[in-house]
């Protein structure tokens, strides 16, 4: 039967176990929540992609010039990529983290 110190040096190594998996636990849940941020941003973009494509082609069958129009998807996407740089340099600071 273990001693007293023996169980209390157990105790303390169970506890301390305990914690390290609650914070790798954390960690996972922040980095699966952070990776599908950045896929449904990176589905924005997508259907941003194909909107463009939709008004470029429009524009080209009618032989007109482009309009200021695609600015804002551009300017759009450009605000979508900006989210992702950032959700993804928080990711990278949590893996370094490890």
């Amino acid at each position: 039967m273990p001693t007293a110190p023996n169980l209390n040096k157990f105790k303390g190594s169970i506890s301390n176990s305990l914690g390290f998996i609650s914070n790798k636990s954390e960690d996972f849940v922040e980095i699966s929540k952070i990776k599908y941020k950045i896929y449904l941003e990176e589905n924005s973009m997508d259907d941003l992609y194909r909107d463009i494509g939709k008004d470029l082609f429009k524009i080209f069958k009618t032989s007109s010039h482009i309009d200021h129009s695609l600015l804002d998807y551009c300017n759009t996407l450009k605000k979508i990529e900006n989210r992702i740089d950032a959700l993804q340099k928080k990711l990278d600071k949590i893996n370094n983290k490890k």
